[in-house]
């Protein structure tokens, strides 16, 4: 009589840890680059972005993107065997994820500039800046997109355990 062949639990464990972060990554990543499909950010549910102010500049353009630095920048910035850490090393990135406020004082240098066909001297001068950027959450923690992972895993768990 033939024993029935016991499979290795640890090694198909092993591989299967090694798929869900691999599958995570692709996953989330893809997630946070559907915001900018979408214009808007999926948590528990959709939340569009905010349309720009008037005078819009870029008439008819996608909101928060112009050269898709920002948005070809999402990566993995810190990853090991407990958690995934995504972002970007775009310096302006928070003000636009988190909806931040920005003081500052631009210095301006002397200059020319033509008025009513006229050239007159501009003074070199300071004019302080306070500009409030809306919140246009792109990447963060996202229900929906966890619930996602969760179905894959067990779906993954399903299929691997069967055999």
């Amino acid at each position: 009589m033939n024993k029935p062949q016991i499979p290795d639990f640890l090694a198909i464990a092993e591989k299967l840890k090694i798929d869900v972060r691999r599958f995570a990554k692709v996953y989330c990543l893809q997630w946070f680059d559907d915001s900018f499909q979408n214009q808007g950010f999926t948590d528990a549910s959709f939340k569009a972005w905010d349309k720009r102010k008037e005078p819009d500049k870029r008439n008819g353009g996608a909101i928060l993107i112009d050269t898709t630095f920002l948005r070809r920048s999402l990566a993995v910035l810190d990853e090991n065997e407990k958690h995934i850490a995504f972002g970007t090393h775009v310096p302006y990135a928070g003000l636009h994820n988190n909806g931040e406020r920005m003081r500052v004082n631009q210095n301006v240098r002397a200059h020319h500039r033509t008025r009513n066909g006229k050239r007159e001297q501009v003074k070199a001068h300071n004019r302080k800046m306070d500009i409030k950027f809306p919140k246009r959450q792109f990447i963060g923690e996202s229900k929906k997109m966890m619930e996602g992972l969760d179905a894959w895993f067990l779906k993954e768990v399903e299929k691997r355990f069967k055999q």
